[in-house]
């Protein structure tokens, strides 16, 4: 890692969700904007999964921190997503780097969350943006 990491977040960590880890988010981090990845989004009930694409067109919305490298929330976040571990719903979780276009900023690679199983049973969110999906 840089001196400056940077984390994308698209689910329920994003500012306009009251959960307790994003709040710990927003805490020890900087906030820096909307950002957008290329990707595809599904919505699993209680949280949402995101995986990589190689097509522009499908894009997954979120939102976009930085910290310092001697912060240890990257590891927190590891552990809460389950990092490597099957988790008890059988979501499997991998932290990767990839390109993110901030919306007021530049390009920048950034840590991001992917679901790492089987995505032909899951049910897509079209619009890439869980924030609005779940307002709906």
């Amino acid at each position: 890692m840089t001196s400056q990491s940077y984390l994308f977040v698209y689910g329920t960590l994003r500012k306009g969700f009251r959960h307790p880890m994003g709040a710990l988010l927003e805490q020890e981090a900087n906030y820096l904007g909307s950002g957008v990845i290329s990707g595809l989004l599904f919505d699993l009930g209680p949280y949402p999964v995101a995986v990589s694409s190689e097509d522009q067109a499908n894009q997954v919305f979120g939102d976009v921190y930085q910290f310092t490298e001697n912060s240890n929330l990257i590891s927190i976040l590891d552990d809460y997503e389950g990092v490597g571990e099957l988790l008890e719903t059988g979501v499997t979780f991998s932290r990767k780097q990839v390109p993110v276009n901030l919306v007021q900023g530049p390009l920048l690679e950034a840590w991001v969350y992917l679901y790492t199983g089987y995505i032909d049973h899951l049910v897509p969110i079209a619009s890439g943006d869980y924030l609005n999906y779940k307002k709906k």
